[in-house]
């Protein structure tokens, strides 16, 4: 299938895009590449991951976790282990993690989560993210849905959370939305940063 794992990529560094279901990592792919990524109409329509040859590096487009209408919660965390087995086989060739979220929604899902007891999968990711590679991005999509006074304490609030959850490690968070296709730029710079720091010399 076109787009999908190809032979000539094993070699190449991976840069991996993380995130629950309908948070917007297709959009992002394509905010930043340009390249037509499928973008699904309902969450979790991205089942199985999908790679995009990008110049020096390989993108991968993760499945989606957490949540999805008509999916039962043994298909979800059969989906959470093997994005997880997957991430820890690539671990080698992962030169640059991005997890993606929906900042918009991060506050109302971490008290909902911490209500129940359990540590919000935003973060667990981000922990597990930090554990398999030492440079993570987080990308705080959807930033357009929150007023301007209101974004700045959502990014803090998340900023404070991260930090708490890996606390050797200040986080890097860019507020974007990849939908109207706004700091993008500031995105690909960073990425860029990012991987220079790993010996790759990326030019959109």
């Amino acid at each position: 299938m076109p787009g999908h794992d190809h032979s000539g990529d094993k070699q190449k560094p991976l840069v991996v895009f993380v995130g629950r279901s309908n948070v917007g990592k297709s959009s992002t792919i394509r905010a930043l590449t340009g390249k037509k990524v499928r973008v699904g109409k309902s969450p979790g329509s991205t089942t199985r991951e999908y790679m995009v040859d990008h110049g020096p590096i390989t993108i991968v487009d993760v499945p989606g976790f957490g949540f999805m209408a008509g999916t039962s919660k043994k298909n979800i965390e059969e989906t959470k282990t093997a994005i997880i087995q997957n991430l820890e086989r690539w671990g080698e060739q992962i030169i640059l993690a991005i997890l993606v979220i929906d900042i918009s929604l991060f506050s109302e899902l971490v008290e909902r989560w911490e209500k129940r007891g359990e540590i919000p999968i935003d973060i667990e990711f981000y922990t597990f993210l930090s554990e398999i590679t030492k440079r993570v991005i987080v990308v705080a999509n959807k930033s357009d849905k929150l007023r301007k006074k209101e974004r700045f304490g959502e990014i803090e609030y998340l900023r404070e959370r991260l930090r708490h959850a890996v606390p050797d490690r200040e986080p890097t968070i860019v507020p974007i939305s990849a939908a109207k296709k706004r700091n993008i730029s500031t995105l690909k710079k960073l990425i860029e940063e990012s991987l220079s720091d790993g010996g790759i010399t990326m030019s959109w």
